[in-house]
C-alpha cells in the first residue's frame, strides 16, 4: 500500500521494476512488472495520490478476492497466503524455476523458509523420474 514513484526503476532494456525493502524481513525485493500491472497503475494513477495504488480497506479487499476467485471457478475460499503458496509451488518451483530463485521472489530471508513451499506433488516426481531415466538411458553399469 506503501509503494509510490520511488520504488519503480528502469532496466537496461527500458523494463519497469518496483524496488524495495520487504516490510516483514527488510530484505531488498525486486520485482519485474508484468504488462497486466502496468495497465492496472496506469488505470488506478491518481496525481493527488502519493502512493501507486489507491488504498483499500481490508473489508473490500476480501470482497475483491472472493469476486476473482468466483470468476476464476474457484470454488473453495483461499487467502493471499494461499495464492502465494500456489504461486511458489505450482507456478514456479513444479515449473522448473530454482528454489534459490523462488525464494528471493517471495522475499525469504533464507532458502530453508522456502523449502516449506517445496511439496513434491505427484506430477512432479513423475516428471523427474522421467528426466532421470532419459540421463541415464546411455550409461551401462559394468561389474
Amino acid at each position: 500500500m506503501a509503494l509510490n514513484s520511488e520504488h519503480l526503476v528502469r532496466d537496461d532494456e527500458g523494463a519497469l521494476w518496483l524496488k524495495f525493502s520487504r516490510q516483514k524481513t527488510g530484505v531488498l525485493c525486486r520485482v519485474k512488472l508484468l504488462p497486466e500491472a502496468l495497465q492496472l497503475m496506469n488505470k488506478l494513477h491518481d496525481e493527488s495520490r502519493d502512493t501507486l495504488l489507491p488504498h483499500i480497506n481490508y473489508m473490500a479487499y476480501q470482497s475483491h478476492l472472493k469476486a476473482l476467485r468466483l470468476r476464476a471457478g474457484i470454488v473453495l475460499p483461499f487467502t493471499t497466503h494461499t495464492a502465494r503458496h500456489t504461486f511458489a509451488t505450482l507456478i514456479t518451483l513444479e515449473q522448473g524455476v530454482p528454489i534459490e530463485t523462488v525464494s528471493k521472489m517471495l522475499g525469504h530471508s533464507t532458502v530453508r523458509m522456502t523449502e516449506r513451499y517445496a511439496k513434491v506433488t505427484p506430477q512432479k516426481l513423475f516428471e523427474e523420474f522421467d528426466r532421470l531415466i532419459a540421463f541415464t538411458e546411455d550409461l551401462h553399469l559394468t561389474i
